[in-house]
């Protein structure tokens, strides 16, 4: 049994990098290549680095399809936002996708202040909301500043 259990781990060693590496196209693999090849020519370790970061983030970019807590439109939303804006650096989509996600579920949750009027709270993240749709990271930052202002300009 010892046996067959070490076969099957030292299989799953040799093939899993296979697999991985074969479930990303060959043109989003080469144009990461390119990228870090050109920015840090001297510095293989570097490159090794970002590249392989590059390559787990843009396998879990395209299996990402929800977040628990954010609607389904609004997580596709928000991906879509920084799929298009960073088309060729997969970590900087995961990473601002993460924190909009974070911080809508934040927003959500944000409901009462002690000493804030719920509907000046409500107010403020109306306002935001407004201004900035689907960029729930600046909406919480405002809306957490102006609360801050607000009670201190109560005392």
């Amino acid at each position: 049994m010892k046996r067959v259990t070490t076969t099957l781990l030292a299989l799953h060693t040799l093939f899993f990098p296979i697999a991985f590496a074969q479930s990303i196209p060959n043109s989003v693999e080469q144009r990461v290549r390119q990228i870090y090849s050109e920015k840090y020519p001297d510095n293989f370790s570097m490159q090794k680095t970002l590249i392989q970061d590059q390559l787990a983030s843009y396998q879990q970019m395209q299996s990402w399809t929800s977040e628990p807590g954010v609607p389904r439109d609004i997580f596709n939303a928000i991906k879509e936002a920084y799929v298009q804006k960073y088309p060729d650096n997969y970590s900087m989509q995961k990473t601002l996708v993460k924190d909009q996600c974070e911080s809508y579920r934040f927003l959500q949750s944000y409901t009462s202040v002690p000493g804030v009027p719920e509907n000046t709270l409500s107010n403020l993240k109306q306002k935001y909301l407004q201004k900035y749709p689907y960029n729930f990271s600046m909406q919480k930052t405002l809306v957490q500043d102006q609360v801050k202002s607000y009670l201190e300009l109560q005392r």
